[in-house]
């Protein structure tokens, strides 16, 4: 993979609202990108007459053949605004890939704790050990979102777990609606993170409270600071 980081213009393939204000981008990728599962991008967004970096994470592997973002707008966020704004055709100038967020290939099960939009970077590693690297050992993932209308991507996780017996996954809900129909897990990652601890590669991606708090809590339950890997989003 090159080490210089390019600049780069793509065009939105497709765009889809897949939960709540949370939208699932494909670009066009451009000849040449290359990158390793993990790694993001920095969209060069007008402003006025300055161009404002935002960096996002890319959910898609390097064998596909477009770039895949999974991206939360925010009302009146500058970025959020003009993605929103955006039409399949649109052109965007970008930089990357850029990032140490990746797999560190090893003898050991890889278990991955997102929340939100972080599963975007988890995806395309979990992905990439799938349907890449035919990793033969256990890959386990802790997603955790607010509520039910913030759960997506349920039809990727079940069609990852037929590809591979050894992967699992469970969803956790911070804040479901008490008229809700949620059947599974309930509460912050961090009331259900202990309940499969053991000699693991742990990857964390999402808000800075999460990260820090899981860390901190499996620390504290043995596990080694160099085995914990993280992006705080």
């Amino acid at each position: 993979m090159s080490t210089s980081i390019q600049s780069h213009i793509v065009t939105l393939l497709s765009k889809k609202e897949v939960a709540q204000h949370v939208f699932e981008l494909r670009f066009s990728k451009p000849e040449g990108f290359e990158y390793t599962a993990g790694q993001f991008v920095q969209f060069l967004i007008p402003n006025g007459e300055k161009i404002t970096p935002r960096s996002y994470s890319i959910s898609s592997i390097p064998t596909d053949e477009y770039l895949e973002f999974c991206i939360k707008l925010h009302e009146g966020g500058l970025a959020s605004e003009y993605i929103r704004a955006m039409n399949v055709g649109s052109s965007l100038s970008c930089k990357g890939p850029l990032g140490r967020f990746v797999i560190d290939v090893n003898s050991h099960d890889h278990y991955f704790v997102a929340t939100g939009v972080g599963i975007a970077p988890i995806m395309g590693m979990i992905r990439s050990l799938i349907e890449e690297k035919n990793t033969d050992l256990p890959v386990r993932l802790l997603f955790g979102v607010r509520e039910e209308e913030d759960v997506f991507w349920i039809d990727r996780l079940e069609e990852l777990k037929q590809k591979h017996s050894l992967f699992d996954y469970t969803i956790t809900l911070s804040q479901p609606k008490p008229t809700g129909g949620w059947q599974g897990l309930k509460g912050r990652v961090t009331d259900h993170i202990l309940h499969h601890l053991g000699k693991h590669k742990f990857y964390l991606c999402g808000n800075a409270g999460m990260v820090k708090d899981v860390r901190a809590l499996i620390i504290e339950h043995g596990v080694d600071a160099e085995d914990i890997h993280f992006e705080i989003f």
